[in-house]
Order: C-alpha cells, then sequence, then structure tokens
C-alpha cells in the first residue's frame, strides 16, 4: 500500500479572490483531509517562509505564479516539485505549467498526483509503507510514560505530522489528559471533536473481516483530541477486551491503523509489565523508547525485562536493540546510577519539572518549555530530522 497522508501544499498567488475560492473548495470537499494548504498573496513573505521552512514543515508541493517562484532562487536545490500557474505565457522553466483558471477539482488532482509521483520517488521517513510506529515502554509504572507519549504526539502534530495515539494500557491513564473516563464513559466538554465509533467497535470489524485485505476507513472510529494534536480511540469500557488481547491481534491493530494512509506517525502507548500487547509493542514498532528512571528499582526491572526477552527470544533481542532509544525521565542534571546492561547506551533525558508535582491544572503538564524543548529533540532524532538546535543536555 502506498502511503496517503495528507499532502503540505504552499500556494502562492497575489489574487486573494483565487485564494479563498480554493481553499473553501478543498475544505468543504472529500479532500480536507488530503490536503494541507498554506497560502501567501506577498511575495516577500512567501520568500521567508521558503526560506525558513526545513524539516518537518517543509511543504510537498509548491502551486504558485511566477513572480513568486522567482523570488525563490533556492527552488531548484530544495527538491520540491513546482506548479506553475499561467494565462498563456511560457512559464516551464520555473516547474510544471497548469493553467491558472482550471476547474478545482482538477487543479486538486493534479496536485495529489505531482505529490504521489514525488512520493514514489523518494524513501518515506521511516523507509517503509505507512505511517512509523512509535512504541513507548517502560520495565516499571509510573515512570511518566503516558506524559512523555502524550507530549511527543503534540510536538509532532505541531510540527505538521499526522498523529494517531493508541493506549493498550489495562487501565487507560492517558484520560488524564483528555478528559475522558473510561469507568463511566464520561467525556469532559468540548474535549473531542465527534464521538467515534471506538476501538471496540475496530476490534469486532478486524475480527469479522478477517484477512480478506478490506481497507478500513478509521475516521468512524476514532476521535480528535486538539490538546494533544493527534487521532485516538475513546477508552475501551470493557477492559477484557484489552486483557483477552492476543499478541497477533494487537499487532494487526497497530499495523492497521499504519498503514491506513491517513498518518504519518503512530503513537503506541502499553502496560509496563511484559504481555501480548506489550510483545506486540516490541515487534510491530519501527522505533522504541525505553523510558528509564535513575533509581536503582528502575534500572533493575529493566535489566530483568531485557533478561527474558533474551532468554525467550534470543534471535529477536538484537534487532529490538537496535532500534531502540533508551531515555530517562526525570533527568536532574547527573546520572546515580549504571544502566543494567553494558550494550545499553542512554539516547537521550527528559528533565524533571518541579511545578508538576503540586499542579491542580492537566493542562500544564502538556505545556512545559523546558519538557517540550527535550521532546522536540527526541522527535527529530527518531525521524531522523535535522535539529535546528543542539540540545543543552550533557549526561553523565
Amino acid at each position: 500500500m502506498s502511503i496517503l497522508v495528507p499532502v503540505k501544499v504552499v500556494l502562492a498567488v497575489e489574487g486573494r479572490d483565487y485564494i479563498e475560492p480554493l481553499l473553501n473548495y478543498v475544505h468543504g470537499s472529500e479532500y480536507a483531509r488530503r490536503l494541507r494548504i498554506t497560502a501567501f498573496s506577498q511575495p516577500e513573505a512567501f520568500h521567508q517562509y521558503m526560506m525558513e521552512t526545513s524539516g518537518m514543515k517543509r511543504p510537498d508541493v509548491v502551486v504558485g505564479e511566477m513572480p513568486f517562484l522567482n523570488l525563490w532562487t533556492a527552488r531548484e536545490d530544495a527538491d520540491i516539485p513546482c506548479l506553475v500557474l499561467h494565462e498563456g505565457e511560457q512559464v516551464s522553466e520555473y516547474g510544471q505549467p497548469v493553467l491558472k483558471y482550471k476547474p478545482l477539482s482538477e487543479l486538486v488532482g493534479i496536485i495529489l498526483e505531482t505529490a504521489r509521483q514525488r512520493s514514489n520517488g523518494r524513501k518515506s521517513v521511516n523507509s517503509r509503507e505507512g505511517g512509523m510506529i512509535i512504541g513507548m515502554v517502560a520495565a516499571s509504572g509510573g515512570l511518566g510514560k503516558t506524559t512523555a507519549a502524550l507530549n511527543m504526539s503534540k510536538q509532532l502534530g505541531n510540527e505538521g505530522y499526522s498523529v494517531f495515539y493508541l493506549n493498550l494500557e489495562t487501565v487507560d491513564s492517558s484520560s488524564l489528559f483528555t478528559g475522558s473516563d473510561s469507568s463511566s464513559g464520561v467525556q469532559g466538554e468540548g474535549e473531542g471533536e465527534g464521538e467515534g465509533e471506538g476501538l471496540s467497535r475496530l476490534l469486532y470489524d478486524l475480527k469479522s473481516e478477517g484477512n480478506e485485505g478490506t481497507s478500513l476507513s478509521l475516521a468512524s472510529y476514532c476521535v480528535r483530541r486538539p490538546e494533544i494534536q493527534a487521532d485516538t480511540f475513546q477508552p475501551v469500557y470493557n477492559r477484557k477486551e484489552l486483557t483477552d488481547m492476543t499478541c497477533d491481534e494487537a499487532k494487526e491493530l497497530i499495523r492497521t491503523i499504519a498503514e491506513s494512509g491517513q498518518y504519518d506517525v503512530v503513537i503506541v502507548d502499553c502496560d509496563s509489565e511484559h504481555g501480548e500487547r506489550a510483545q506486540a509493542v516490541l515487534e510491530a514498532s519501527h522505533k522504541l523508547i525505553w523510558l528509564l528512571a535513575d533509581d536503582l528499582m528502575s534500572m533493575h526491572k529493566c535489566g530483568l525485562w531485557l533478561d527474558v526477552l533474551e532468554t525467550t527470544q534470543p534471535e529477536g533481542l538484537e534487532a529490538m536493540i537496535c532500534k531502540t532509544s533508551f531515555v530517562v525521565n526525570r533527568y536532574m542534571g547527573t546520572m546515580i546510577n549504571s544502566l543494567p546492561r553494558d550494550f545499553m547506551e542512554l539516547n537521550g533525558a527528559l528533565p524533571y519539572i518541579p511545578s508538576w508535582k503540586q499542579m491542580q491544572h492537566r493542562e500544564l503538564l502538556l505545556s512545559s518549555p523546558i519538557y517540550q524543548r527535550e521532546i522536540r529533540h527526541l522527535c527529530r532524532e527518531l525521524l531522523d530530522m535535522e535539529s535546528t538546535a543542539q540540545s543543552t543536555v550533557a549526561w553523565s
């Protein structure tokens, strides 16, 4: 399956009377979830944006008039296809000519086809089909795994990625952040956009369809959570559905989301103890973030879990380690305890935020500038992006 994640488009046209009808058409059509358009009517603003934009925010396609593209002197080195809007004049030196006043449906079709051709000619962020799967694991509870996962979701969403957050914990602790309550079925007012049929229904439909290869649209199952800039499921009310889930069923669920063509990144959060769902996360994820705490018990439990994996799956342990980033959470400036195994290397650190201990407003857990800064570094490292700023943390 080829990836069909939303296409990032920069539109550069002098007349607002051209921009607004196109945006209104896209927002009111089936293309609303497939196109993400940033529009400019001033050449200088367009030029500045293109010069400063890099990494996750780089557009997939630029659609513009010749005076705009003429200012963008670095276009030939940018590896971004250009569609040049014209009314009969010669413009081929700037990119692929497209008549400016084509029917909007035809213009959108050309944009999507251009993006498809570009996507086919390059590797995706994880050199695999579908979205990148990032698994969050820890050998013991209470290490801040869900806090880190949701902050990462928010950061990637803010950077322009389409994100799905999947919580496979028996008790979904993410409800603290999203305002939904798996025990009572109560959802906070205004907390989610759309009810969604939920994970329970999706699990049922996956079992019903078996391996027929039918493509499921996730839109009817999930809800949008603006506070974490991601789609997710309402918490499962019957927890037996989770405790009875096999490793294969969990892997099928994860891959269904990742290969749906709707998301760039899928972040999977699961229970800390080693079980069927945790094993599925270890196997299905393209990247793993293994959270640690700088205390003796946390390190000891991590070593015990690695021992279990080495004993039960010796052939898979090396591959798992290769895709794992070991990250210490609540880092206070220096490491006291050693990592439990010689082959482990510390790949990152997330800072201790003292104010979180006494806060009463859950939204503050997603808005610490210091914590978000280190989450941003971690995201860019995971996605092989060039960071515009180096981390100031030195681990010792």
